[in-house]
């Protein structure tokens, strides 16, 4: 059963390599968080990333923003939750949060995804080539 506002939440273990000379965990590294929560967030409705790509399909970011709050330091133990915001036939917007540990607000974010062909990136509609993740996340909202 998929339930509506569906959250999903990952622990991320963070490398000494995400961090600068300060200990800070360099801001670029929050987009790839939220990426590893889309992508946790789709295997759990039951998609597998690689799967979705060998039926031809991709999803390229096309916006993506992130509000910093707090720094996150290395040795911190985060998580990211990630959430269904938007749903259309052709892009996919999801809102994340990363907590520490204690449940700090570290940062906000969303990330806007579109459905193209892989081998002519072709913007494609998610209700005829992918129908059951596009039901599945419709019954999110």
């Amino acid at each position: 059963m998929v339930e509506r506002n569906k959250i999903h939440k990952l622990d991320i273990q963070l490398r000494y390599s995400d961090s600068d000379q300060m200990g800070v965990i360099y801001h670029a590294n929050y987009f790839s968080f939220f990426e590893q929560g889309r992508t946790a967030f789709l295997k759990e409705l039951g998609f597998d990333y690689y799967k979705v790509e060998e039926d031809g399909i991709i999803f390229p970011v096309r916006d993506v923003s992130c509000t910093y709050l707090k720094a996150i330091r290395f040795g911190e133990n985060i998580n990211v939750s990630t959430k269904l915001h938007k749903l259309s036939k052709i892009k996919i917007t999801y809102y994340h949060e990363i907590h520490d540990d204690l449940g700090e607000l570290k940062a906000t974010g969303y990330t806007t995804v579109i459905s193209v062909d892989k081998n002519t990136f072709n913007i494609i509609k998610m209700d005829e080539r992918l129908k059951d993740i596009y039901i599945k996340y419709s019954k999110l909202l």
